[in-house]
């Protein structure tokens, strides 16, 4: 019974770091949370939600944001963690929900009606394009087929793939992302599917790979376009037979996984080239979400940039002026929405007043404007990417990090870019 749990009105330790929001009440006091990335709860005045009940424990149990989702996880407390009369010791927390906590009862409702937030994706963009993307994932969300996600460098593919996965049964059992550009060739088999102590020179110990650590949760490829040919019959067999057997095993293991594959590739252009086997192809694009650029939903450039001040600069975020806002809308930021986060984080931290401007950019590590972008009009994608690197190249006075910063791409990935147009 409620009366059983008295009144407690908490402690907000909320600093600058906190910027998601939710309806949390103890017990009829309604009081507005914001967490970024984490917040701590428990009877100890250090944590960021202070709980004047002796029946909790000093360090109780942690509210971390994932995604669209807010995740409770217990931190070994006395009397364990409740989420609607059920003891929990990490989990997914539904909309609403009742949190019980020694003799405090908490209760919790996401908070709506924020730029961004009227979707339950947590996906900022209100372009019709994007009202699509949210439909297909709510579509796909629910059920386990495999899904691809196609899209430009810096689209937020791996965002959409945490919606799928959090709007998802499996949303209470592990995320694991692969970036398959990024694992070395020699070792591509034992990051997947790990492998035995003494497997080959160097193994000292056991490993488990990815489809081990995502068993019963969801394995993002990101990147799929890169996993080098020999190894794709052996991941198309582990997806089709439902098991894997690690590097040195002698037994195979059977595993259970939602697939979900990110590319900025033409799939079926690889595969017509014989870089991509058209088997495993069919397997991944069961379900196909294809993202836009952001310069095919320029709507969206003032929302996103008042989302990332907000996010970056918190309570006391400079305004943006006009002259600003036109001007960042007047880019085509080849390097889509990353490009942009980093720009807006480069420009804070320029800031040193109440307005951001324009003069707080880095005006050395230019993108190419929307009037420049009219030049690709009609061509291959391949030419574009070579015209768009050179041109950024030269505006960046041949600083390749510089320039990779400026279009928001991760500097390996860049290089090795760089080294498959010869540039």
């Amino acid at each position: 019974m409620e009366t059983l749990y008295p009144l407690q009105e908490p402690q907000l330790n909320n600093s600058a770091e906190h910027k998601f929001e939710c309806l949390l009440s103890v017990v009829g006091t309604e009081r507005m949370v914001s967490i970024t990335t984490q917040a701590s709860v428990g009877s100890d005045e250090a944590c960021d939600l202070v709980l004047d009940d002796p029946y909790v424990s000093k360090r109780h149990c942690v509210l971390e944001r994932r995604g669209a989702r807010i995740w409770v996880r217990d931190r070994r407390s006395r009397n364990g963690t409740w989420v609607n009369n059920v003891r929990v010791d990490r989990c997914a927390l539904p909309d609403p929900c009742r949190i019980d906590l020694g003799r405090t009862r908490l209760r919790l409702v996401y908070r709506k009606g924020r730029p961004g937030d009227d979707n339950p994706l947590g996906i900022v963009g209100r372009h019709p394009a994007m009202t699509k993307v949210f439909r297909r994932i709510r579509r796909y969300a629910p059920n386990d087929l495999p899904v691809l996600i196609v899209g430009e460098t810096g689209t937020g593919k791996e965002l959409v793939a945490r919606a799928l996965h959090d709007g998802s049964p499996r949303a209470d059992r592990p995320f694991e992302a692969i970036n398959c550009a990024a694992i070395p060739r020699e070792l591509a088999e034992s990051e997947l599917f790990g492998h035995e102590r003494g497997a080959f020179t160097g193994a000292a110990q056991r490993f488990s790979g990815a489809f081990s650590r995502a068993d019963g949760g969801t394995l993002f490829f990101d990147e799929i376009g890169e996993m080098p040919l020999d190894l794709q019959p052996k991941l198309l067999r582990a997806l089709e037979e439902g098991e894997i057997r690690p590097v040195g095993a002698e037994t195979s293991q059977k595993v259970a996984i939602r697939l979900v594959a990110a590319t900025n590739r033409d799939l079926l252009a690889e595969v017509e080239r014989g870089r991509f086997r058209h088997d495993l192809y069919y397997r991944l694009a069961v379900g196909i979400i294809d993202l836009p650029a952001l310069r095919q939903r320029a709507s969206d450039i003032g929302e996103l940039v008042q989302h990332f001040v907000r996010h970056y600069a918190g309570e006391g975020a400079p305004r943006v002026n006009d002259e600003l806002m036109a001007w960042l809308g007047a880019q085509s930021w080849p390097g889509n929405v990353r490009a942009l986060r980093h720009a807006i984080q480069r420009a804070l931290a320029e800031c040193e007043g109440d307005i951001l401007r324009r003069s707080h950019f880095d005006l050395r590590r230019r993108v190419i404007s929307a009037s420049e972008s009219v030049l690709f009009a009609g061509r291959a994608f391949k030419d574009v990417k070579t015209e768009i690197f050179s041109r950024s190249l030269a505006l960046n006075g041949g600083n390749r990090s510089a320039t990779a910063m400026a279009l928001g791409i991760p500097k390996s990935t860049f290089f090795d870019q760089l080294r498959v147009l010869e540039l």
